[in-house]
């Protein structure tokens, strides 16, 4: 007999749900949006697309069993319900917590998650590569199903339909969940976004055409002939028939509100053969208000601020007033494209993170939101530079991964002029291994015809984006998640010209030298600091260009010096300080080089980017404790480099 009631914090597997009748789901439902709406405010995460997909999540694992079936999640920033329903409640009082749940799918959690998962556009086609290595493994003669999740504008991105009509070339048992909420962070664009808004409001006719072909079938001769007159009708009216013609089963659009309804839909699609591609409209932040009246704001939330102490009030009033680097380069984008008609900015669907969304409003025949869809926005920024304009492209670091084709031959090969704005290069905190932007410099350093710089504050940020723009090759410039430096060094009149292979001094001494890149020269002058207050003077640098490097500040260094750290926020491994090992080695310098940067594994998320600053040993505790060994074994024999001798 069904249960009529089963709580959330009771749930310790998904096969309870099929022991509960239709109203005992709806109320978990309920339940679930409360929870949701709860815990993310507490500990920050993705808020407005998991209130979207609670029936859709509590249908799908009613009618499958996913430890025999499959399911893989596009992105899977979704994917808390199915978290919730897995087990995993309990651990959402540390989602995105150090040690805590991730806000993605993550294998290493449960056996219920297939896919280590962050980028958009990949679920199909990892879900056709799992159904074809499933195929022909039951004793039972039914192979299992595996279900792709995937939103609107994932739906969009060019490597969904390459891994659809492959699936359905190959008749894979497979099922499409298309959650259609028309966002992805931002507004879905394009004239993908325009067709399945024609499919949504196909839904009357979907219907008539149903009742036609009911009424046609009692009808002997003329029945037929009718069918195809209404094949052609259906074909012209009702958009979502184009999928059928790839091969793929279509079923929508459907209400992904109705639990009754998908549970229905899922049990029909499995009586079907081939690839099936359910269509589910959902209202992004369903079942609260602010959520879904502002989408695009709710989409991520973040935690709710700690209570400052008074001393860190204090401090912090002392301290100069900090802007994100996002909010810096948005703000200095606009002055350029206020003084130069040629600029133009691209996004990648997310122009709100990107530091867009104001350019747009006053620049909007100069802006380009290509979705989610960083190949075609690479390739775009080319042509757009090969027509006279000076394109600037903002994407975050991790997503450049996606376009490199596109940098190496639409943009490097071609010799044109593109800025690449890449945000969130370094750690990302919360966000964990799939966001964080630690390779950029590597894949990017081999590709001629590209600088590569970084600022160390609102200053150079400002500085580099008008070179870049005015510069006669493309500059791909990088900054972490955070605050900038107001004013770090001198002010910008003072500062040395900013030309490509340059770096600046900013103290001296004798003991040793360091060069620092981007924001880590802030921390690398804080661990210099108090390393002077030990009698260990050393020579910092800002590099602010990983390429070219400033190879005669290097070589003159390495002359004066027995050793030279590098630190970066960027994976050890064909990063910063490899250029700097790497030209070092050519220069015959004989000093020793210490690299300070990520080590060669994937960074967990944590709680903060400073706690993942930590961990990587790049906070200032650690760079005084491995820069005072360095001193200590560089120091000439007979003299301490410990202030507790007395002598140096």
């Amino acid at each position: 007999m069904p249960m009529t009631r089963v709580r959330l914090h009771q749930i310790e597997s998904p096969e309870v749900l099929r022991d509960m009748d239709l109203p005992a789901l709806e109320a978990l439902c309920e339940e679930m949006r409360l929870a949701l709406i709860d815990k993310v405010f507490r500990t920050g995460g993705h808020l407005g697309s998991n209130l979207g997909v609670v029936e859709l999540m509590v249908g799908l694992h009613r009618v499958f069993d996913f430890r025999r079936d499959r399911i893989v999640f596009d992105v899977s920033h979704q994917c808390y319900p199915h978290k919730m329903l897995t087990g995993r409640y309990a651990g959402f009082d540390r989602l995105r917590q150090t040690d805590g749940l991730s806000g993605f799918c993550n294998r290493a959690e449960s056996e219920y998650d297939m896919l280590t998962a962050g980028h958009a556009g990949t679920a199909i086609s990892f879900g056709h590569g799992i159904a074809e290595g499933l195929r022909g493994s039951s004793r039972d003669g039914e192979d299992p199903w595996v279900v792709s999740f995937v939103g609107d504008s994932g739906f969009a991105a060019g490597v969904s339909f390459e891994g659809l009509t492959q699936a359905a070339d190959a008749n894979a048992r497979q099922i499409v969940i298309l959650n259609d909420n028309e966002w992805s962070i931002a507004k879905s664009v394009g004239a993908l976004a325009r067709y399945l808004s024609r499919i949504r409001s196909s839904r009357t006719l979907n219907k008539v055409y149903e009742r036609m072909q009911a009424l046609t079938a009692k009808i002997p001769k003329l029945g037929p002939r009718i069918d195809e007159l209404g094949e052609v009708i259906r074909h012209v009216l009702v958009p979502g028939h184009v999928f059928e013609e790839l091969g793929v089963n279509y079923i929508g659009p459907l209400d992904g509100h109705d639990l009754e309804l998908v549970m229905d839909s899922l049990e029909r699609a499995k009586r079907l053969d081939g690839p099936i591609l359910l269509h589910f409209l959902t209202e992004k932040g369903r079942g609260y208000a602010p959520a879904a009246d502002d989408p695009e704001r709710a989409h991520g939330v973040k935690p709710p601020a700690k209570l400052p102490s008074p001393a860190n009030v204090a401090a912090r009033a002392a301290a100069p007033e900090r802007k994100s680097f996002t909010g810096l380069f948005s703000r200095e984008l606009l002055r350029l494209a206020a003084a130069d008609d040629r600029v133009h900015a691209i996004t990648a669907g997310m122009p709100s993170g990107t530091g867009l969304s104001k350019f747009a409003e006053q620049f909007p025949e100069r802006f380009h939101d290509v979705g989610i869809a960083e190949q075609h926005g690479v390739a775009l920024a080319g042509g757009l530079a090969t027509a006279g304009k000076r394109p600037v492209a903002a994407i975050y670091s991790t997503f450049l991964q996606r376009g490199y084709d596109q940098v190496f031959q639409e943009v490097a090969l071609q010799q044109e002029r593109v800025v690449f704005a890449l945000d969130r290069g370094g750690l990302v905190g919360q966000d964990g291994p799939t966001h964080h932007g630690v390779f950029d410099l590597a894949f990017l350093r081999t590709l001629p015809h590209l600088v590569l710089a970084s600022p160390r504050d609102e200053v150079d940020l400002g500085r580099m984006l008008e070179a870049g723009i005015a510069g006669s090759s493309s500059w791909a410039l990088r900054w972490p998640r955070g605050n900038a430096h107001p004013c770090l060094g001198a002010e910008a009149e003072f500062r040395p010209e900013l030309s490509p292979g340059t770096a600046e001094r900013l103290r001296s001494g004798a003991d040793g030298c360091v060069f620092a890149l981007g924001a880590m020269v802030e921390i690398a002058l804080d661990a210099a600091a108090t390393l002077a207050e030990e009698g260990i003077e050393l020579e910092v640098w800002d590099a602010r260009f990983c390429k070219p490097l400033d190879t005669g500040a290097l070589a003159a260094a390495g002359r004066r010096h027995r050793w030279i750290a590098t630190v970066e926020e960027h994976a050890l491994a064909g990063g910063f300080g490899s250029a700097v090992a790497e030209s070092a080695a050519d220069l015959g310098l004989r000093c020793t080089i210490s690299r300070h940067g990520v080590p060669d594994r994937f960074i967990d998320h944590m709680s903060s980017r400073d706690e993942q600053l930590a961990h990587c040993g790049l906070d200032a505790d650690s760079l005084v404790a491995a820069w005072r060994e360095l001193a200590a074994a560089a120091a000439p024999a007979g003299i301490s480099a410990d202030p507790a001798s007395g002598c140096r």
